[in-house]
């Protein structure tokens, strides 16, 4: 995404994993993208053990996913948005990856069920 940011010269933004800042009114905001995990949850993921890390991985990439599905909805509903091709492609595709996955892990989830 970076390099297609570059390639269009549009500014490309430093990852972080605090969140995307966003300036809004004059005052700056940084907020996770749909999905994200917080600090919070990723004290909870490293503090798991055995099974019930692998249910709390399970959930938080559901929740991780179905962020990115939320993004494409999001793009799609945006009049004018993924007219590119490159951009639908990638959008489409992301969105049936992401989908097709959220699945399979809610089915791995629910047979870690105790």
């Amino acid at each position: 995404m970076q390099q297609w940011l570059a390639d269009r010269e549009k500014p490309v933004p430093e990852p972080d994993p605090a969140g995307m800042a966003m300036n809004m009114g004059g005052t700056q905001h940084v907020h996770l993208m749909p999905g994200m995990l917080t600090p919070e949850q990723m004290k909870q993921l490293d503090a798991a053990r055995g099974k019930e890390f692998d249910r709390l991985f399970l959930r938080f990439m559901i929740q991780h996913h179905k962020g990115a599905v939320e993004m494409v909805r999001d793009l799609f509903a945006t009049p004018g948005a993924g007219q590119n091709e490159t951009v639908f492609k990638f959008a489409s595709d992301a969105n049936v990856d992401q989908s097709t996955e959220i699945t399979r892990m809610e089915k791995m989830l629910e047979e870690l069920k105790p």
